[in-house]
């Protein structure tokens, strides 16, 4: 199956010749699919690229880009200072279970360094994410244009009728169209992260890591919670106490929904489409399963992958905002199930 560069299979002259091509394979067009996974192909187009010649942000982490932000406000620099090392190391990797929560009190402006290392962590997040799931869409995409291909052979030597062939063909558009979503999606994570950066996206591109980190294995307790919310309560005045309160049991809840949807899907749905595939796989391989159903197989197991992507991205904004809450900080929405956004009680407007 050599292909043209545009992508389309060449159309197969008469029925003779195309009967020929499948007929050369003992098991049909099971053995046509194996044999056209292990030719070399022109079809699969690269993943899309920023470009070349431009400075690349090397982000391999959160906290590299939490620190890339401060560096790109250089009035942070006397807080910064007067935070220390350790305390700017905490913020940078998100753990300030054991900061200080008088900090902000103590150190003028210690809130603006906070905001800026929470929306460039949640940036970077996003970023992460958006390049997971396009991967995730474009190797469905790849299974998809299998499928119609083989359609479209099948259609050729009379095995099929050009309604079944519509089918794979609509699938394949639906692939497609999901692909060039999760570019776009992935082009404005990565142009907000360089924002956070005072990057101007036509200035340079970022090179970011394949997965999302993992999300903690246990969510904060009802205990630890309450006694870190007292403790910043304390530092507040009388009257910010209540917001806080409110802001805070709002980013528990969510902290807490996002992380038991996410290790549902990762350790349940996951693990069972997992499963499934491999025994639609040894079935496929005993020839008691389709390719038909393979394909579709991977198709669902895709679907799968992204909604994990999903919900372990909104675990990750959740606990980002749920420690800036606890040190006073007011976020200006919170996650909600399905990637929405919910409006934070009493918030200001972010830094």
């Amino acid at each position: 199956g050599s292909a043209q560069a545009s992508g389309t299979p060449p159309a197969i002259q008469d029925w003779r010749q195309a009967n020929d091509t499948v007929g050369q394979f003992p098991r049909g067009h099971a053995d046509v699919v194996r044999w056209e996974a292990a030719q070399p192909s022109a079809e699969k187009a690269p993943m899309p690229s920023n470009g070349s010649g431009q400075p690349v942000w090397s982000l391999p982490t959160a906290a590299q880009a939490v620190r890339s932000a401060w560096q790109a406000h250089p009035e942070l620099g006397r807080p910064l200072a007067h935070l220390g090392a350790a305390s700017a190391g905490l913020m940078a990797e998100g753990d300030m279970e054991t900061l200080d929560p008088g900090l902000q009190r103590r150190v003028h402006h210690a809130d603006d360094v906070l905001a800026i290392a929470v929306q460039a962590r949640k940036a970077w997040i996003d970023a992460v994410a958006a390049r997971q799931k396009q991967t995730a869409l474009f190797d469905a995409l790849t299974a998809a244009e299998a499928a119609a291909e083989l359609g479209q052979r099948m259609v050729s030597v009379g095995h099929w009728n050009r309604l079944q062939q519509s089918k794979w063909a609509l699938a394949l558009s639906a692939a497609r169209m999901a692909v060039q979503q999760a570019q776009l999606e992935a082009r404005q994570a990565e142009r907000s992260l360089l924002t956070t950066l005072r990057v101007s996206a036509m200035e340079g591109r970022v090179d970011l890591p394949n997965r999302l980190p993992d999300v903690a294995p246990q969510p904060m307790s009802r205990e630890e919670f309450a006694q870190r919310l007292a403790s910043i309560a304390q530092q507040l005045p009388v009257t910010e106490r209540q917001w806080v309160g409110v802001r805070g049991e709002m980013a528990f809840d969510v902290h807490r929904a996002s992380h038991a949807i996410h290790a549902a899907l990762r350790d349940d749905v996951l693990k069972q489409r997992e499963r499934v595939s491999e025994e639609t796989l040894l079935r496929y391989n005993g020839m008691l399963e389709s390719v038909w159903g393979l394909l579709a197989d991977v198709e669902v197991r895709m679907q799968a992958v992204v909604a994990t992507i999903a919900a372990q991205r909104d675990a990750l904004w959740a606990e980002a905002d749920l420690e800036w809450v606890l040190q006073g900080g007011q976020p200006q929405a919170f996650v909600a199930v399905g990637g929405a956004r919910m409006a934070s009680p009493n918030a200001t407007s972010a830094h």
